[in-house]
């Protein structure tokens, strides 16, 4: 983390924020940080909390955010760790420990975008960060490891303003538990101080974020003639672009659901036959065809450049189609063709070959679904039941987003997070342990390492070859800071983005581009293929 974080260097809203907000005046002094937050509440937003530590670390300086950015996406991760663990033995479950960061890289949506980029890592990163600790101690006392007394009322209400002054939905989300625990905890005669403290808090905070008068000015910009439908229509959109990134984890969960389908039944003395050893045919031809792409990938991808070309010049250009913007856009998308048929059929290989060895045939799931049903798996493990609840929160936390005019992918990073504790909840239980320590757990484990060692090594790739690229464009325009010039550029030659693990678009980009002009002191940017 600390490597990409020192690789990515400082873009699009980046430099709105490295001046006072609305100006092109730079920060120098807390003065100027503070006028800048002012300006940014009564115009843009009530985000304070994020923006102050983003306008604080632009104003000190580009490596010790970098290093404050790996430590906080650190801390997240042992926080997943602790909430899907209910404890806070950081040491007793190494390899649980090792799955949440794996879960991290590889389910977090537009991950460069939420975790490594600098605004929107302070957004969505670091309110994740004082979310989950704002809400640990109400998860741990739930879960009856917690006997604080009255002397944590006032840590509890300064973190549950953080924790709801930070990113909308999930600020709801903390709102809503931390309210909900206490209320629980009263009509049980159990609650404490800190309860209903913790939760004015978040209340306050919540408040506070979203009475922005700067929040009703933005969305008037964004929300013009949107109606109802539109709203609802963006959860179906969000949640179905969230659900790609979380394949993974959702193929994974529902591997475990047989696990547990099948302890039942050998439970009652039904036992499935084991399963048959060696690759089929099929599963040669898939690893056969991700190992060409994989070549393809490492050499420019030829093989989507071929795909490309070819459905330009047979199908968009005998439409009459091929307009240089549309052509384009598709350029784009095709830019990501290797890297994401590597990744969706890596996945979908390696659950198939877990399945085949664990013995899922579909006779076998066939017999599981008749015999055990959901409510059985339900009421014999509690971490199913815990799994089930993370789950359900993940869409209600989504479903706040239903306020919003829009909603981006990113805006599901912490729901993303819930199905990550939910997978590592199940994970602990005895029997699916027992289950995955045999050829499906090797299986599993391989698979997770070459997907995870693939999008770092491409990131890390990637991230080297944007640098040199915007170095060169950050030079040229420094040397005519003031002069009011036109920079004109060709086109970035790296187009790939590691499965979004890297966050960068051309100056032409419109944010870029303002941002840059106004910081700089230059008239314009112009991306010229030449």
């Amino acid at each position: 983390m600390l490597a990409l974080n020192w690789l990515m260097p400082l873009h699009r809203d980046d430099y709105d924020y490295a001046m006072i907000w609305g100006t092109s005046q730079h920060i120098s002094s807390f003065s100027d940080l503070f006028q800048s937050l002012e300006n940014h509440y009564m115009t843009h937003g009530g985000r304070m909390v994020t923006v102050f530590f983003l306008d604080l670390f632009l104003w000190i300086g580009k490596l010790p955010f970098d290093i404050a950015n790996a430590a906080v996406f650190t801390g997240v991760l042992i926080l997943l760790y602790f909430h899907a663990a209910r404890d806070t033995k950081l040491t007793a479950e190494p390899g649980i420990l090792a799955l949440a960061a794996l879960f991290m890289w590889l389910s977090l949506p537009h991950f460069g975008e939420v975790a490594v980029w600098k605004s929107g890592s302070t957004v969505y990163l670091w309110s994740g960060f004082f979310v989950l600790l704002f809400l640990l101690p109400y998860n741990l006392w739930t879960a009856g490891k917690l006997h604080w007394g009255a002397g944590m009322a006032l840590p509890m209400f300064l973190a549950g303003i953080l924790g709801g002054w930070s990113v909308e939905n999930f600020a709801v989300t903390a709102v809503v538990l931390s309210f909900g625990v206490s209320w629980y905890a009263w009509k049980h005669g159990g609650l404490k101080v800190w309860m209903p403290f913790g939760a004015a808090g978040a209340f306050l905070g919540l408040v506070g974020l979203v009475a922005a008068p700067g929040n009703w000015v933005r969305y008037g910009h964004q929300g013009s003639g949107k109606g109802l439908l539109i709203h609802i229509g963006n959860q179906f959109a969000g949640n179905g672009e969230m659900f790609l990134y979380l394949l993974p984890l959702a193929c994974l969960l529902l591997l475990i659901w047989r696990i547990l389908k099948r302890k039942l039944l050998a439970d009652r003395g039904v036992l499935l036959p084991p399963g048959k050893p060696g690759v089929t045919l099929g599963e040669g031809a898939a690893l056969a065809a991700i190992i060409i792409l994989m070549i393809s990938y490492a050499a420019g991808g030829f093989i989507g450049s071929a795909i490309r070309d070819g459905l330009i010049a047979g199908v968009l250009v005998p439409l009459g189609k091929a307009e240089p913007k549309v052509v384009y856009q598709f350029s784009h998308v095709m830019a990501g063709f290797e890297e994401m048929t590597i990744y969706l059929a890596g996945v979908v290989l390696v659950y198939t070959m877990a399945g085949h060895a664990l013995g899922f045939s579909w006779d076998a799931v066939k017999k599981m679904n008749g015999t055990i049903k959901a409510r059985d798996v339900w009421g014999a493990w509690p971490e199913v039941r815990y799994a089930g609840f993370l789950i359900a929160l993940c869409f209600i936390n989504n479903g706040f987003m239903i306020a919003a005019p829009t909603f981006p992918a990113r805006a599901a990073f912490s729901s993303s997070l819930m199905i990550a504790a939910a997978a590592l909840s199940v994970l602990r239980i005895p029997a699916v342990q027992e289950a995955l320590a045999g050829k499906a757990g090797r299986i599993l484990r391989a698979g997770g390492i070459a997907a995870g060692l693939f999008l770092a090594a491409a990131a890390l790739m990637i991230s080297v070859r944007v640098t040199v690229e915007n170095d060169f464009r950050v030079d040229r325009i420094a040397t005519e800071a003031g002069s009011g010039a036109v920079v004109a550029f060709p086109p970035m030659q790296t187009t790939q983005r590691a499965l979004r693990h890297v966050f960068f678009v051309d100056f032409d980009n419109g944010i870029t581009k303002r941002g840059i002009c106004n910081y700089y002191g230059v008239k314009d940017i112009q991306v010229v293929d030449k």
